[in-house]
């Protein structure tokens, strides 16, 4: 091969060798461009979800100072705050749907230990029997005060941090009162599966948040009684709250095998026909993209006509 034939190979393999280069830089180039448009667009959808999560909100607000209005009347799940909302377009292109649960429908977790201290026994009997018909295992509401109580003694059957710090890692129990109810998840043992079966009947609140018996649920209705009655009759259940609060006070009084011991379990749940606490849960869609919604709402009590935010959270 003569020089000049030499010569022009080389700047051909130079020629190719620069092509690819730049090819490359340019699609990599054009990946983080797209990258960043994509990032754009999905932070901006994000906010756009937190904007429509805030306006509904508002009306959750106004439904539910409609429905507390009046300070001597009771919150059930037939007024309108109850019926879900959408799914409905709020601005092109965006889809909202919304329901609002009452909390102190739920058993509160928290309940379990008194502001002394100590474990709040008819609290304790009463997750129990929740437990039980669930077909869960009764002995998860020891392990559940031992997660929440201020000491280290382990109830029968509880575990404290002489347990929990031999495990693989090692950790403390909280031993304090929590937040949220996925905190049961990391109790040792408490799977997911139980987690769902149990989590429409609990919640994490004040200790003095009380239990509405107009919304709580028939299992937790049952466990209050201590007979298997509502949950048994769903249907009728139902039927009945579609008038109004059912059962009230009286009525849950009466169902009770000693109803001598209906005050007893009042002052201990703080049982009542009315609540402050809500959670409003949402789906925002647009596209491709959802968006999930949590608030934890607090009404401020008669007087006040006030709904106060507690809590949000939008995620993907």
């Amino acid at each position: 091969m003569n020089t000049h034939s030499r010569s022009t190979g080389i700047a051909l393999l130079t020629a190719l060798i620069v092509l690819a280069i730049t090819s490359a830089l340019a699609y990599a180039l054009s990946a983080e461009t797209g990258l960043a448009i994509r990032r754009t667009a999905g932070g901006a959808a994000q906010e756009q979800a937190r904007e429509i999560s805030a306006a509904t909100e508002a009306v959750a607000a106004s439904l539910l100072k409609e429905a507390l209005e009046d300070p001597n009347s009771t919150l059930h799940g037939a007024q309108r705050w109850a019926r879900p909302y959408g799914p409905v377009e709020i601005i092109p292109g965006y889809l909202m749907e919304a329901r609002l649960d009452d909390l102190q429908g739920r058993f509160n977790l928290n309940a379990l230990v008194s502001a002394d201290g100590r474990p709040n026994d008819i609290a304790r009997r009463t997750l129990e029997r929740l437990l039980q018909n669930l077909e869960l295992e009764p002995q998860w509401a020891a392990m559940i005060i031992d997660w929440i109580d201020a000491d280290d003694q382990p109830l029968d059957g509880g575990a404290e941090v002489s347990r929990y710090s031999t495990l693989t890692p090692g950790y403390r129990p909280a031993n304090r009162i929590i937040t949220s109810t996925s905190e049961l998840l990391a109790i040792e043992g408490f799977d997911l599966d139980r987690y769902r079966r149990l989590e429409p009947h609990i919640s994490a609140l004040p200790r003095d948040a009380g239990l509405n018996v107009c919304t709580a649920t028939g299992p937790l209705l049952d466990a209050l009684s201590g007979e298997r009655q509502w949950s048994s009759a769903a249907d009728g259940l139902q039927r009945n709250r579609e008038a109004g609060c059912f059962p009230r006070l009286e009525v849950l009084r009466n169902s009770l095998r000693d109803p001598t011991e209906f005050d007893a379990l009042r002052s201990a749940l703080g049982l009542s026909e009315r609540s402050r606490y809500f959670g409003l849960f949402g789906y925002v869609s647009s596209g491709r993209s959802g968006y999930t919604s949590y608030s934890l709402l607090r009404h401020e009590g008669p007087g006040a006509g006030q709904i106060r935010v507690l809590l949000r959270h939008t995620a993907p």
